[in-house]
């Protein structure tokens, strides 16, 4: 399956055209507010798509970098770049071609669900961001009743995501699914994820790699009203979308007699 999903995003131009066509305001302006670092931050955009949050930033004043395994879709980003503040590199998220602690803020945005192991993303993610630097994810919670297509599916979605909240037993497996590949009208709504990503598991990925979250949500979007609801304990939780973002921790290092 990984080598399907690969083929299709470096081959499909239809993908990244409507990609290309999102409107800012509407799907990225959260994602942007939360990546803007200092002004010699370096930021990293994976998975950048047509490059619209790392044009944007660049046109802030800001150094940012995108990367994406579609040569077609950095070839629209190249396209869009207004100053050479942004640059953009083919590359596979699994391994990125960075030293560890590069960037002070490492995000992605709709990524994690395309992944046949998100997980290996995220901890690429988190090499290479600088300590006490920061790491945004947004995704959606495909674990939410909302994206069911059956009672069925409703109720066995409800079940992990309390069997998880309730109790952790140490695994963190994704659900998988098949996803639909063939049919570029389906752009944005999901229809070729292969990860069914949930927050816990994400959240637990993060914690676990000495990364402190900061700031939840179940909102992606940019209504204000929405934003904080979306932030109250159960909501975000629950919610249809996965927005984290986190600090990473300093390694505390033994001292010769806690080593002995």
């Amino acid at each position: 399956m990984e080598e399907e999903l690969q083929r299709f995003y470096k081959t499909s131009r239809s993908y990244f055209v409507k990609l290309e066509e999102k409107e800012f305001e509407k799907w990225f302006l959260k994602y942007h507010e939360h990546m803007k670092a200092h002004e010699k931050g370096l930021i990293l955009d994976v998975g950048c798509g047509a490059g619209q949050v790392v044009n944007k930033l660049a046109a802030d004043g800001l150094t940012a970098v995108g990367i994406d395994i579609s040569p077609i879709g950095i070839r629209l980003s190249h396209k869009a770049r207004s100053n050479t503040r942004a640059s953009f590199i083919v590359a596979n998220c699994y391994k990125m071609p960075f030293r560890d602690n590069a960037f002070e803020t490492v995000g992605c945005f709709d990524v994690l669900e395309h992944l046949t192991s998100p997980e290996l993303c995220v901890d690429e993610m988190i090499r290479i961001t600088a300590d006490n630097g920061k790491i945004v994810i947004a995704s959606p919670n495909l674990l939410c009743p909302i994206y069911a297509k059956s009672l069925k599916s409703i109720l066995r979605s409800m079940k992990i995501t309390l069997q998880r909240l309730v109790k952790f037993d140490g695994k963190l497996d994704f659900e998988h699914r098949q996803p639909i590949l063939h049919d570029s009208k389906h752009i944005g709504r999901d229809f070729d994820a292969v990860t069914l990503t949930d927050l816990v598991a994400v959240k637990r990925i993060l914690t676990g790699k000495r990364v402190k979250i900061a700031y939840q949500s179940s909102y992606l979007g940019s209504r204000k009203l929405i934003d904080v609801l979306s932030t109250l304990p159960l909501l975000r939780n629950i919610g249809g979308g996965i927005f984290l973002v986190g600090r990473k921790m300093r390694k505390v290092l033994e001292t010769p007699s806690e080593a002995a």
